[in-house]
């Protein structure tokens, strides 16, 4: 007898030894193969179930529920060793249910044992409650709370033991770092997709950037070569247009002084005309050949040393007849300190006088004042100030573009080509410095100059 026992505890002892055994590889393999399956999560699920199973013995089920954040509730996710009808024992509000939530909610293990089953291999069918059922949390440490891993058996032949138990919360724990991971990698594969497909926008991006850099290029090159043209054909027509000009201006003068023979008045006033609008067409087509100077880059710009103060004086006297001739007073008032400047004289004496001219031509009545004054240590500002007709605050944006006019209309009461402020504006620009113009309608506008006291000469190879 005392050989018997010996023999049926090694026997006991040898089992036991087994079992743990088979636990422990089953625990490495299924860690092994977690790192193998991390890219298919579903697999990854069934193949802990069926592993769990497979090691606890053919009576017994596996389940894994993971909670639905959006649903607010576990969900069944993998299963083996129970049917469909079987699930019927987790109907809502059992007590096998409430078990499951509890473990989910708490963290903490529960077990759970039916009474009285009389049977001891009593057959599962619909509506039997399994005779063990055991739950364990899967927790991870950085996802927090993400489910319930549960057996059971149907079979009052099987035990529960301690080593189970210890058996069940290892793989509840393992399950947990296999979701995190793969959860991990299917956010990484995610990442990795959506940057991929970032890539490949930015990538057409590019190419449609390239596309749309190469198109502005041409376009550029198309510019550059109507500009050139326009400048091109404003310089021929400039001169063509002169030649005969000057033929004409010229006999009209030797006409008006010759002493031989006397003209009557008819035929001066005639001549004289002749002479007015002989001198208005080489005033717009100096314009012309100014502009296209301007725009090719030829505009000749010679700095040099001069007195500010007595080029204004000069140059307003020179327009006191034409103000006087439509009863304009014309002044000016000069508050400078040092009167001396570095710029080119002859532009900025062009520059004065297209905006005096400016002035002139759109004033009715009233008066025109040029005032100059040190705004600072080392700029100078000038302002033409009229009585005029003004200028709305809509065209104001406008009227330093070429060729544009605050009345487009051929009917319209001042002539010109619409290149006097345009110049002016370029010649300031030559010079370092900036235009601004303030107007209201029917109050006359002001011209307002900034210039450096002296200028680098940027612009002298024009």
């Amino acid at each position: 007898m005392i050989f018997n026992g010996q023999h049926q505890g090694t026997v006991r002892e040898q089992t036991t030894s087994e079992n743990e055994l088979c636990k422990h590889s089953s625990i490495r393999r299924l860690t092994n193969l977690f790192n193998q399956r991390i890219n298919d999560f579903p697999s990854l699920l069934q193949l802990i179930v069926k592993e769990v199973a497979q090691v606890l013995g053919k009576e017994w089920f596996c389940l894994i529920f993971l909670n639905n954040p959006q649903r607010h509730q576990l969900e069944l996710v993998a299963k083996t060793g129970i049917s469909a009808e079987q699930l019927s024992f987790l109907k809502t509000n059992s007590a096998e249910s409430e078990l499951l939530t509890k473990v989910f909610v708490t963290g903490k293990s529960q077990f759970s044992q039916k009474e009285n089953q009389e049977l001891e291999n009593l057959q599962p069918s619909e509506g039997i409650i399994p005779n063990y059922i055991y739950a364990v949390a899967i927790e991870s440490s950085q996802a927090g709370k993400l489910g319930v891993l549960g057996i059971g058996s149907w079979s009052t032949a099987d035990r529960f033991d301690l080593d189970a138990q210890n058996f069940v919360d290892a793989i509840g724990e393992i399950a947990a770092i296999a979701i995190d991971n793969a959860t991990l990698f299917k956010s990484a594969r995610e990442r990795e997709t959506l940057l991929i497909r970032e890539n490949e926008m930015l990538r057409r991006d590019n190419l449609q950037l390239e596309k749309t850099r190469h198109q502005i290029q041409l376009q550029n090159l198309e510019l550059l070569e109507v500009a050139q043209l326009k400048s091109q054909f404003l310089s021929t027509t400039s001169h063509e247009l002169r030649t005969p000009l000057n033929v004409i201006l010229g006999l009209s003068q030797v006409l008006l002084r010759q002493r031989t023979s006397s003209l009557s008045e008819q035929q001066i006033d005639i001549i004289q005309r002749i002479l007015n609008n002989g001198n208005h067409l080489q005033a717009l087509i100096d314009d012309m050949l100014c502009f296209a100077r301007v725009e090719a880059g030829r505009l000749s710009f010679q700095t040099e040393e001069f007195n500010l103060k007595a080029l204004i004086i000069g140059t307003v006297n020179e327009y006191h007849s034409s103000a006087e001739q439509k009863r304009l007073s014309l002044n000016h008032r000069i508050a400078l300190y040092n009167p001396l400047v570095m710029n080119d004289k002859i532009r900025l004496k062009q520059l004065l006088s297209k905006l005096l001219q400016n002035a002139i031509k759109f004033t009715e009545a009233g008066t025109i004042d040029v005032k100059v004054w040190e705004t600072e240590e080392d700029k100078i500002t000038i302002a033409i100030e009229d009585t005029g007709i003004g200028i709305a605050e809509y065209d104001l944006e406008q009227i330093f573009e070429e060729f544009w006019q605050v009345d487009q209309t051929n009917t319209r009461k001042y002539g010109g080509t619409g290149l006097g402020l345009a110049i002016a504006k370029s010649l300031v620009e030559i010079m370092e410095g900036k235009i601004f113009v303030t107007s209201k309608v029917g109050q006359g506008s002001i011209f307002r100059i900034e210039l450096p006291r002296d200028v680098e000469c940027k612009g002298c190879n024009w």
